[in-house]
């Protein structure tokens, strides 16, 4: 199974690791993915869980960003959704949900997120 983290929850162990990622990284790629699948829809009530484990990350990875950060920098997330067969497909080859509205809903999330920060 190599490194991959069982949960959510995960391991106090697990959380570091991403932390001291994310404490070298100057952008995100934002997708959401379980244990099993590369991607899930976050929309999906089963995928909770991952969509709030993924967006505590992208917030630490956000302010730990702002601490390094000069005044003129710029930080990057990128929505990650990949076509088939990239995207997971039901049996009749369409995705199992509309990933453009996620991507949407998904850069939504980063704002709010962003004015949360700031406003801290």
């Amino acid at each position: 199974m190599g490194r991959e983290f069982a949960g959510p929850p995960i391991a106090a162990e697990s959380h570091a690791l991403i932390h001291r990622i994310l404490d070298n990284s100057w952008g995100l790629h934002g997708r959401v993915a379980s244990r099993e699948q590369i991607q899930v829809p976050f929309n999906f009530p089963q995928h909770k869980d991952w969509l709030d484990l993924f967006l505590g990350w992208w917030e630490y990875g956000i302010r730990s960003w702002k601490k390094r950060a000069g005044p003129d920098e710029t930080f990057t997330f990128l929505c990650e959704f990949g076509p088939p067969p990239y995207a997971i497909t039901g049996a009749d080859g369409y995705e199992l949900s509309d990933r453009w509205l996620e991507a949407v809903q998904m850069k939504d999330m980063i704002r709010e997120l962003w004015q949360k920060i700031e406003q801290d």
